[in-house]
């Protein structure tokens, strides 16, 4: 399957998912409430910060290996052998090794059994099934891939549907049905992989011993360990100063503000797989030429997308808070403006992720990556602790502060990867359209929030009640003519957010295209 067909099959299937994926969200943090929301953002959280220290970067080798052509039976064996070990010492370290004083003070209160709960759910929905999908993104079986996570969330929505019917919703039932949805998915899938695929025989393959592939991964993982500390103690130090500092009610204002920003990631996480794939492969020929167009063509076109959605929604902040989660949850309004803006350049991330991942580039990222990393704790130490407690003082800006940080930090370090790239494969660094594009598309998103006022009139005090009929038509109305404000631009000024006439063209003839098609 082409790279524009499994690419556009994948952003079907990722929007599709990500609906679907919001209304849980929004089930699950309605129902918990902010607190027991916040409780189990942390604790989901933990355990993703322990997850980037033990799997130092062997997740990624095993991609580009398996990605680049077929491996042999050694390069899986090592990989399967390491997520075990990970397993057995994480699960013994929390159920019997670690006191309880150390318990008590990284997981502030939670019972053990609770956070065993939570790793076994993060293991399985990260790790596990990470490794399904780099299997099946290897061999280009994105479609069957994306239906298995399709039916997996959808599952998921009817499983917190019910338990919210049934007065059954919990933190550690959540945590229960995502561990059997993922066990399940995992097994089935990984059986019948060889058959969907009609892999070739183990003949056909270039054999390999053991020893040449540990030495494969050791030399890809090397520069990967420096980032697995710093990026756990990063991750740790954001989600602990804020619960501990902020509580879990600030926590949970954190979480749901971050997952509703995601919004504007869903064509960047559809595409990711695709481009890790396709780049292995032209690094592996030392076709730079193609990797340095496959770049700057996802860039340009991804961020312009994320800032498309972010922008338009960002007027909507205090509506959409109201509307999707309540009063209880109005406070968080300003965290999910700022917030945002953060998959703008997250979008870049990911892509400079993809290209040092892809291309082996290990060693520079490192270098950059834990210098971000070191640079940002003591923001998060100044922004996040309290104005009197000691020696630790800071600004006590709670989830407000947190974003703040994850914003511009973003910002700044992101750059630093895409000059150093642009350098690598001697292609030009756009860094005017980063503030042109959200700046041009952040006006319109603006005019078209207070164009729809002249004509409908909307509930403004939340207190008294929300009309929420009357929100959704102001947000249709306002879509509509931000959409034309957008299509105007790209048609007689496309330099304002990123692009060229050229690039418009092309665009609208694959789209004239795949509607023939």
């Amino acid at each position: 399957m082409s790279i524009v067909r499994r690419f556009l099959f994948s952003v079907g299937a990722n929007v599709a998912r990500a609906g679907i994926s919001m209304a849980v969200g929004l089930l699950v943090a309605r129902g918990l409430g902010p607190a027991d929301y916040g409780n189990l953002a942390y604790l989901l959280g933990s355990f993703w910060a322990i997850r980037a220290l033990l799997d130092m970067g062997a997740s990624s080798a095993f991609y580009t290996f398996i990605a680049q052509r077929h491996r042999g039976k050694a390069y899986y064996a090592i990989y399967f052998g390491w997520l075990a070990l990970q397993f057995s010492v994480t699960a013994a370290l929390v159920a019997a090794i670690l006191p309880q004083s150390a318990v008590d003070n990284f997981w502030l209160g939670h019972s053990r059994w609770i956070i065993l709960l939570a790793f076994l759910a993060t293991f399985l929905q990260n790790q596990v099934w990470q490794t399904v999908v780099q299997m099946h993104e290897a061999i280009r079986l994105t479609v069957r891939i994306q239906i298995a996570g399709l039916v997996i969330i959808t599952a998921h929505l009817l499983l917190v549907a019910v338990m919210l019917y049934q007065g059954w919703l919990g933190v550690d039932t959540v945590l229960g049905a995502i561990v059997a949805e993922y066990l399940v998915a995992a097994i089935w899938l990984s059986a019948t992989l060889h058959q969907a695929a009609h892999l070739p025989g183990q003949s056909n393959v270039e054999p390999t011993d053991m020893r040449a592939a540990l030495a494969a991964y050791v030399e890809y993982c090397r520069p990967m360990l420096v980032i697995a500390v710093f990026t756990f103690l990063y991750e740790m130090t954001d989600r602990w100063l804020l619960q501990r500092f902020g509580g879990a009610s600030q926590q949970g204002f954190y979480q749901v503000a971050s997952q509703l920003s995601t919004i504007s990631l869903l064509a960047t996480t559809s595409v990711m797989n695709i481009l890790w794939k396709e780049v292995a492969e032209a690094n592996e020929r030392h076709d730079h030429t193609r990797v340095g167009v496959l770049y700057q063509k996802t860039t340009r076109v991804l961020v312009l997308v994320a800032s498309f959605v972010a922008c338009f929604l960002a007027p909507w902040s205090e509506e959409l808070v109201a509307v999707l989660l309540g009063e209880s949850y109005l406070p968080s309004w300003p965290v999910l403006f700022l917030m945002l803006f953060y998959p703008i350049h997250q979008t870049m991330g990911q892509i400079n992720s993809t290209i040092f991942m892809s291309a082996g580039l290990t060693s520079s990222y490192m270098k950059i990556t834990v210098s971000g990393l070191l640079a940002s704790i003591p923001v998060s130490c100044l922004l996040l602790a309290p104005e009197s407690d000691g020696w630790l003082s800071g600004l006590g800006l709670g989830a407000l502060g947190l974003a703040i940080k994850m914003v511009g930090m973003n910002i700044l370090f992101v750059n630093i990867q895409s000059w150093i790239i642009s350098g690598h494969y001697k292609i030009d660094f756009d860094w005017r359209s980063q503030i042109s594009a959200p700046i041009t598309l952040l006006l319109l998103a603006f005019a078209a929030y207070l164009l729809p006022q002249a004509f409908v009139t909307a509930t403004s005090e939340f207190s008294a009640g929300i009309d929420k009929l009357v929100i959704m038509k102001e947000m249709l109305f306002a879509a509509f003519f931000y959409s034309l404000g957008v299509l105007a631009v790209m048609l007689w000024c496309p330099a304002m957010i990123g692009l060229d006439r050229l690039t418009v063209k092309n665009f609208y003839g694959q789209m004239r295209g795949l509607l023939r098609a």
